[in-house]
């Protein structure tokens, strides 16, 4: 990206990718928190993000409908990787044997509010859990991300037809899961360390 004979990289550049974070970070902040829960962690996800999209600059898509689903494509391997990270964590915390503190509620919301929202939320993570995380990562994109078949494509470098039919399978999938009993056994931290199908 820098101009020739130069390590500073061109002011329309710079523009352009002030730009482009303007008009995206906030939509790529959703899908990472929607992902890990938490916004610091989400934030980093942000940065890291637009770190590669600075050092990858002259790959960027020329259209302009494909730039949101390819920014939510790095931020998901940035999700990743923070799993990953975050799974080798845990297996050394349980290996050097310590524990942490659970987490207090907020006192203003009522306890059958956050009992409902516990009951529910914890029906979905059972659900999902039992996908593997490419249905999940498709089926997140297409509802909360809102991406079509062509966004999709291009968040998965897959072409549009193949990203049709795994979107058509992982609903199937999906619904088969939802029809059938959800054993109680399947807890959110068996997938956090990395159990798929």
């Amino acid at each position: 990206m820098p101009e020739e004979g130069s390590s500073v990289p061109p002011r329309s550049a710079v523009t352009l990718f002030e730009a482009l974070f303007q008009d995206h970070h906030l939509a790529v902040l959703r899908f990472a928190r929607r992902r890990l829960g938490e916004d610091a962690a989400a934030w980093d996800v942000v940065s890291e993000t637009f770190l590669v999209v600075w050092r990858s600059w002259e790959k960027r898509p020329p259209d302009a409908a494909e730039v949101l689903p390819w920014l939510y494509a790095i931020a998901g391997n940035a999700v990743r990787n923070r799993r990953r990270s975050q799974a080798r964590a845990v297996r050394l915390t349980a290996r050097l044997s310590m524990t942490g503190s659970a987490a207090t509620a907020d006192p203003t919301v009522g306890v059958d509010v956050v009992a409902d929202e516990a009951i529910r939320r914890d029906q979905a993570v059972r659900v999902l859990e039992r996908l593997s995380e490419d249905d999940r990562e498709i089926l997140t994109l297409a509802v909360w991300e809102g991406l079509d078949v062509a966004g999709l494509a291009t968040a998965l470098s897959v072409s549009p037809a193949a990203a049709k039919v795994r979107l058509h399978r992982a609903r199937r999938r999906l619904e088969a899961l939802i029809e059938g009993p959800v054993p109680a056994d399947v807890s959110p931290s068996s997938s956090a360390l990395g159990r798929s199908r």
